[in-house]
């Protein structure tokens, strides 16, 4: 754990209570971009804790929604936090999508979740109603079966359930393999990237870079490999050094096809 540690920043474990829960889970979200890099390359392969740590320890990469949050869940268990994976669906899926975890520390219970890509920066109370501090704002319901949780405006998805059974990370493979496989899967389908701060989210989406937050609402189209791999490094922290001159002349072919794609569909 002293790599994953020292990648997001902290020189010692916290304790394993709500301050310690807190900077783990701010430090981590923080630090660790939501990417399907790996979809993209091809690469994806099913979800084992020692390899996805490998290389979020490297290159400044991260993951998706199962690959990040099997990392925090080893991360937030390695300090002594009692955590629990649940099977989730983000925007009414019909099927599985995500993963959330859910932490009890010191009598009260928190989802811990990195793998949405739009936050939150901090672990949010499971308390019917409660909304969290900031800008950008969670609203948390209780459903008769789980928990519901309810996005700000300025995301791209407005909410999430998941149940109260406690799963494991094999009940996640077949819906990780096929999210990160099958062709009509959204992140087959779209290079994403993401990071959230306090007032507003940073997303990479095939080669338009955007901004979304209270005030702000930006659209930057990049023009070439350069200013795209430069993108990658300054707001996401991914090193294009890491990923190789031909992955990432790869992934620029494929953030211009679906670019060229999305730009065709609104003619």
């Amino acid at each position: 754990m002293d790599q994953l540690l020292e990648r997001i920043g902290l020189a010692a474990m916290p304790a394993a209570d709500v301050d310690g829960l807190h900077e783990l889970h701010r430090a981590y979200v923080g630090s660790v971009p939501y990417e399907a890099l790996a979809v993209q390359l091809g690469e994806s392969a099913p979800l084992r804790s020692a390899d996805l740590l490998d290389r979020v320890v490297s290159g400044g990469r991260g993951g998706y929604c199962f690959e990040v949050n099997t990392v925090l869940h080893d991360l937030l268990a390695g300090a002594g936090f009692t955590v629990e994976r649940r099977v989730a669906n983000v925007g009414g899926a019909e099927l599985p999508n995500h993963m959330a975890l859910v932490v009890d520390v010191d009598g009260e219970t928190y989802l811990a979740d990195a793998g949405l890509g739009e936050g939150p920066l901090d672990p949010v109370p499971l308390v019917d109603g409660a909304t969290t501090p900031g800008p950008l704002s969670w609203t948390v319901r209780r459903t008769d079966d789980g928990w519901r949780l309810e996005q700000h405006e300025w995301g791209s998805v407005a909410y999430f359930t998941f149940g109260d059974p406690r799963a494991d990370l094999d009940d996640f493979q077949s819906h990780h393999r096929r999210l990160s496989r099958e062709p009509e899967s959204s992140f087959v389908q779209t290079l994403v990237v993401q990071r959230p701060y306090d007032d507003r989210i940073v997303t990479l989406r095939s080669r338009t870079l955007s901004v979304d937050g209270p005030g702000v609402r930006e659209r930057d189209v990049l023009p070439d490999a350069a200013a795209w791999a430069t993108s990658l490094h300054d707001e996401f922290g991914v090193d294009p050094a890491a990923l190789g001159e031909e992955r990432m002349a790869r992934l620029w072919m494929l953030a211009c096809r679906q670019h060229e794609a999305h730009v065709g569909r609104m003619d």
